[in-house]
Order: structure tokens, then sequence, then C-alpha cells
């Protein structure tokens, strides 16, 4: 995996589509990329709050991922290319996304895409889902892989995200800098903060009643019960949902889900340092084709074999 551009004139193996996609009696026009054979196991990868499907853009590259997996990205509508529905006035109420909401828009572009058992896999607002996934849906995905998952995460649904003095574009991206590992290559991290610049006024915030407020799965992870293996990864770095919550959200599963814990990596793995994490995910990966593998409880750079830049005071 190259995380550099393009020679000139090189094209990257990438497609992008939109697909029509019914979700609440609502038609939504969704944007997806996606890379692998198409015959591939489907690997459905969900963005973090007030992002885009960017994020899993060196997922999509990775020829050794992409040899065995058909790695799809998609915006949630209201996000990226997946413009709001023209068949609402939805500029008449605040964006808010629920739990039934994100979790049925899940399920409903996985049906879209007529996709027989994907996985699927999430970061932040898409790794908590795998707890509603789980017990909602418990017999639609071939494996549940939720990244920086908590059973709670309250305090980041705020108020004054609204407040006119404030540059949300640049106060959420700079929230996000102090949740990634400073280990990580500057140029991700950077990137990984334009991407948060680019979303739209309300949308980070609506995200975030959804991960701070309606998800709470505390006292209830008996209720989670998937007929598949769960895989709960968390960074060192992660201020928000350490490898101490993964552990508590994989042992109230029970024996199918099993928690990992990611060394010198933060909040946004696939974004913030690719290459380290796509080496973290591997193992998983191999585990959910039926290699005869075992996933370690603990990976670090040096136990994959990944240099990484001393930590900085940043």
């Amino acid at each position: 995996m190259s995380i550099q551009a393009p020679e000139h004139g090189e094209r990257v193996s990438i497609t992008g589509q939109y697909i029509g996609v019914e979700i609440d009696g609502v038609n939504h026009r969704v944007y997806y990329e996606e890379s692998g054979p198409e015959d591939g196991i489907p690997l459905l990868c969900q963005h973090t709050a007030g992002n885009h499907g960017h994020e899993w853009r060196h997922l999509l590259e990775d020829e050794e991922i992409t040899e065995h997996f058909r790695v799809i990205a998609y915006d949630l509508p209201h996000h990226g290319k997946s413009l709001p529905p023209t068949s609402e006035a939805w500029w008449n109420e605040d964006y808010t996304l629920t739990e039934e909401k994100f979790a049925e828009s899940i399920v409903s572009i996985a049906d879209a895409l007529d996709l027989d058992d994907p996985v699927y896999m999430g970061s932040s607002i898409g790794g908590n889902v795998i707890l509603q996934l789980g017990d909602w849906h418990p017999d639609r995905f071939r494996a549940l892989v939720g990244l920086e998952v908590g059973t709670y995460s309250p305090g980041y649904y705020l108020d004054w995200f609204h407040d006119p003095q404030v540059n949300i574009a640049e106060a959420s991206a700079y929230a996000c800098w102090g949740l990634m590992a400073p280990q990580g290559p500057e140029s991700m991290r950077r990137e990984t903060m334009h991407l948060y610049e680019q979303g739209s006024t309300g949308l980070f915030r609506g995200d975030l009643y959804y991960y701070s407020v309606d998800h709470d799965y505390r006292g209830k992870l008996d209720q989670v019960n998937p007929s598949c293996p769960v895989y709960v990864m968390n960074g060192e770095y992660d201020f928000a949902t350490d490898p101490d919550d993964a552990r508590e959200v994989a042992e109230g599963i029970g024996e199918q889900a099993q928690a990992v814990d990611m060394g010198s990596i933060g909040h946004f793995p696939m974004s913030e340092n690719p290459e380290l994490f796509i080496e973290y995910l591997k193992p998983v990966l191999d585990d959910i084709r039926g290699e005869d593998v075992d996933v370690p409880e603990k990976m670090t750079p040096e136990s994959v074999g990944i240099d990484v830049d001393a930590p900085t005071a940043d």
C-alpha cells in the first residue's frame, strides 16, 4: 500500500456510483465507491461522524485486501456526495441521526446493493453501531468489525456548535486532531482534518446526537447476540473510546466477540495511519475468510513490522 498519489496518467481501480436506497419510506440517492472483485466478500465500510467515505480510500487501494474482498465505502445520506433527499424540506428542521435511522440506513444500503452475507466495518459512530446491528439484525452480516467502540460516549453533543461565532469546520477538525495518535504521518493526520473541514453546518453535531445521546448500551450488552463473529478494535490514543472500552464491549457480548488493542493509533485508524491500521486489520480479515490464524489481543507497530514516527508534543 502506498499513501502517495499515483503517477501522472496512472488510473486507480476505484469506481464510484450512485444507487437508490429507501430509508424510512424516503428514497435517497446514495453515493458509494468500491474496489475488488465482484464475487469477493463484500466489506461494507461506514465513515465517522460528520465525514464521508473518503476516509476509506487507502483500504480501497490495498491490493492484498481487494484480492479477496469487495470493499465498499459509502456516504450516508446528507454526507459527502449523498445529498439530502429532494422530496423533503430537510432545511426546516435540525439534522439528527438516531440509532434507529442509523441502523436502518446501513441495512437498507446493504439490501439495495444486494450484498450476500457482507462484513460490516465502521469507526466511531460507525463502530458503536455494531451494537445496534448485532442486537436488531443478528443474521444480516457475516462479521461485525467495530473500530473505536464504547457502550456510551457522553459529552460530544454540544449546543455551541451552532453559535455563529464558532467556525465549526475548524473546530471539528481540531477536535479530531486531538483524537489522533502523534505517531501517525503528519500528511495523513492533516488529510483527516481536511476531510472534516468539508462537512455542512449541523452535520457533525447531528451525528453526535447518535454518538453521545441516543447510543447507550450500558447494562444492555447481553442483548447483543449476533450469529457472527464480532471484532472490537480500539486505539491506544483514542481518549473517547480506549482499549478498556473495547474489552468491556467484547466481554459483555460474549464468546463470539474479541477485543483487539491497537497500539500507537487513535480514533481514526483508517485515515490517520492507514499503513499501520491495515497491518492490524489483516489478521482479522484472514480470520473472517476462514484462514487458520490467531488474532492477537494486542498489536503494536513493532509486532506488525511498521516503523512509526516518535511521538511529538503537537
